[in-house]
């Protein structure tokens, strides 16, 4: 069966991105990028979460920009956390209007001047890196800390890619898209009132 949008055929950042997987399969989520229906569907739940357009997006770990392309479409203040060298110079190359920053998510400063209020969206691959405890840790503490307003997560299995434990943050599963490989769930993470 094959899943439009992105299978089989590969684009030249679609190969970068299956070869980067090769080297360091638990640092990637899956071994193709996600597909534009995915995209689309990540970009409703921002949608649904922005206060105005004035609201900051930053996107975490989006690899060859995959979801990027639906996220410029926003007239928001669009920021790209992308720690791997080689994808940051291409995200660089391919979009000029948000900031790339090369920088590690658990060490950044970028959540520390004019992100406050941000929904965040994140690509990590959470279940499947290392100590996925320090992950859960950080995005809780801006969460809690008023740095993000919101998190919206995709994940390929069925359970909370997260799990969150601070009782004041609330989860949901806002879509599936059947149209990726493989199949994903976006959800979303707010502070209750």
């Amino acid at each position: 069966m094959a899943f439009p949008g992105n299978a089989p055929m590969l684009s030249r950042s679609g190969w970068k991105f299956f070869r980067t997987f090769l080297k360091s399969p638990f640092q990637m989520g899956g071994v193709v990028p996600s597909s534009r229906f995915l995209a689309r569907a990540v970009a409703e739940s921002v949608r649904e979460l922005l206060v105005d357009e004035s609201t900051p997006i930053i996107e975490i770990g989006p690899g060859t920009g995959a979801l990027t392309d639906a996220l410029v479409e926003f007239e928001n203040p669009l920021v790209l956390l992308e720690r791997n060298t080689e994808f940051a110079r291409e995200l660089s190359r391919r979009f000029s209007g948000p900031l790339v920053v090369c920088e590690d998510f658990l060490t950044t400063s970028v959540f520390s001047t004019g992100t406050r209020g941000s929904v965040v969206v994140s690509s990590l691959p959470i279940r499947s890196l290392p100590h996925p405890g320090l992950f859960r840790a950080r995005f809780e503490e801006l969460l809690q800390s008023g740095a993000v307003s919101a998190i919206v997560q995709y994940s390929y299995g069925w359970r909370d890619p997260l799990e969150l434990s601070a009782e004041r943050i609330a989860a949901s599963r806002r879509r599936f898209v059947i149209w990726n490989f493989p199949p994903a769930f976006v959800w979303s993470y707010r502070l209750n009132p």
